[in-house]
């Protein structure tokens, strides 16, 4: 009997449909850009310096996109499927950032079938990493508590900081014990403005999509500040 237990990531965009009702065309190359991103991240070739294990991002992992929504999941349930995932999911996050799209993730590990020919797709894996992305109020990468297990038995390390971490996650209503990927400490090197980063820095580069920072609905504006926090308590490890 074949295996179906890999990791699964779920990747969507922040305020989509809200952007659409807006702006159709605005929302069209916000969603262009994050596509972009997704083939530019599809196409690295990755080098494991402890390991000395070589891959590329598509022989491990395949990617499938829905509407405004990208589907990352591993060849199977291996280290170096769990390492080519985390790697993939955090790229998409800081460039998308960079490309000031916004996105969240959930990363989880289990079952999860397909069917590329049929374009099928489902699974127990599919639902927690949905689940986990979008009940994180922040731009972030939310992984299940399998993950961290995962990752912290394997000793993965950006420099000297943990790459999934413990984490208390903003969720609707206040906050929650959880895990989430270290993004802060993986990217610090490429920031271009010195932490601590402030919310109308951070913000900055979405504005011309959902306008003012300050005419945001209290929900929203919450999430920007969510991931500042985050940013700002983690940035430095990676420097």
């Amino acid at each position: 009997m074949p295996r179906h237990e890999r990791f699964v990531s779920h990747i969507d965009i922040l305020g989509m449909s809200t952007l659409v009702e807006k702006n159709a065309e605005l929302a069209w190359q916000v969603l262009s850009d994050l596509v972009s991103v997704r083939d530019r991240v599809n196409s690295y070739e990755l080098t494991f310096l402890d390991t000395a294990a070589r891959t590329t991002v598509p022989s491990q992992v395949h990617c499938v996109t829905f509407s405004d929504t990208i589907v990352l999941f591993s060849k199977g349930e291996s280290l170096i499927d769990l390492r080519t995932i985390l790697v993939a999911t955090t790229e998409i996050l800081h460039k998308a950032i960079c490309s000031c799209v916004p996105v969240r993730a959930g990363v989880a590990h289990g079952t999860f079938f397909f069917n590329l020919d049929a374009s099928m797709y489902a699974g127990p894996a599919l639902i927690e990493a949905y689940r986990l992305g979008e009940g994180a109020q922040w731009l972030g990468i939310r992984t299940s508590e399998s993950v961290h297990i995962r990752s912290k038995h394997a000793e993965l390390k950006s420099g000297s900081a943990d790459i999934v971490v413990p984490a208390r996650i903003p969720v609707d209503g206040g906050v929650m014990d959880g895990f989430a990927v270290n993004w802060p400490a993986i990217v610090s090197r490429d920031l271009k403005i010195k932490p601590p980063v402030s919310v109308q820095q951070f913000y900055a580069g979405f504005e011309h999509l959902f306008g003012p920072f300050e005419a945001l609905p209290e929900r929203a504006r919450q999430k920007y500040e969510n991931t500042v926090l985050f940013l700002n308590s983690h940035v430095l490890e990676g420097a």
